[in-house]
């Protein structure tokens, strides 16, 4: 009769593993631990935000306003819809900041929160620099030379126009009609730095499709023929032009400054 064989000291023992059913079992209960861990955590996370939300020290008890020349803060709270008291976590600041860009004095908005209870509100308004004629209908423009608002009553008027831009060239090429009354804007920028500009003060500033500017200045209405600039030498010649005719009774009609082929030749016609 044979001898067993004793089992060799390095053999490896089969790993027994659990039935197919086991192994779902663990694997549900690890499942439903993790889900249970999970389900606490989120519980009482939502019960600590419910808790800030009614809570008196999470509520707007200061509004800053930054940069509002227009409106004081208690109307920029009201146009935005915010009242002190309320929660400042449950706010909707996007909301808040459309029902004030509704005002087309502002030009852009940013609510932030400041926590405990501070509201920030930090604006940026328009500053009509100039009036425009387009079709007929009467807009204020701002720096950028954007038609922002249609003039109202109470609206600023003691401002020089510009003409010459149509809404159909807007609707068309708004950025090639927005450059032309910038445009508008930067010669009345350099004309206001001359002298003569406090008595003989900008009235209009007609935009020609081809670039070409015309400048009327003073009660009289005097037209000056500019061209195309450039702008500082142009102005320079207005300036010498119209100190000519400073302690005369009478003012020319049109000052021709835009010969191309000789932009050092100025023509004066009379009335």
């Amino acid at each position: 009769m044979k001898a067993k064989k004793a089992p060799r000291p390095n053999a490896r023992v089969p790993e027994q593993r659990p039935p197919w059913w086991g192994r779902i079992w663990n694997g549900a209960k690890a499942c439903l631990g993790l889900g249970l861990v999970l389900g606490t955590a989120t519980a009482t996370a939502w019960g600590g935000y419910r808790l800030a939300l009614t809570s008196p020290r999470f509520s707007v008890q200061n509004i800053e306003v930054e940069a509002s020349r227009r409106l004081t803060d208690r109307e920029v709270a009201r146009r935005a819809g915010v009242e002190t008291g309320t929660s400042l976590l449950a706010l909707d600041l996007r909301a808040a900041e459309q029902r004030l860009l509704t005002d087309p004095w502002i030009q852009s908005v940013r609510i932030t929160r400041k926590l405990p209870h501070t509201l920030r509100i930090q604006m940026q308004e328009h500053e009509a620099l100039a009036l425009a004629s387009l079709d007929g209908e009467i807009f204020l423009v701002d720096a950028e030379g954007e038609p922002f608002k249609v003039w109202q009553d109470g609206d600023t008027h003691d401002l020089p126009m510009l003409t010459g831009i149509t809404l159909d060239a807007l609707a068309k090429d708004r950025p090639g009609a927005l450059a032309r009354l910038a445009t508008g804007l930067t010669v009345l920028e350099h004309y206001e730095r001359l002298p003569v500009s406090r008595a003989q003060r900008a009235q209009e500033v007609h935009l020609s499709p081809d670039g070409s500017v015309v400048l009327v200045v003073g009660v009289r209405g005097v037209s000056l023929h500019l061209g195309q600039g450039p702008w500082p030498r142009k102005m320079l010649m207005v300036a010498e032009v119209l100190r000519t005719f400073e302690h005369k009774r009478e003012l020319p009609g049109v000052v021709f400054l835009d010969n191309a082929l000789h932009p050092e030749r100025v023509v004066v016609r009379m009335r």
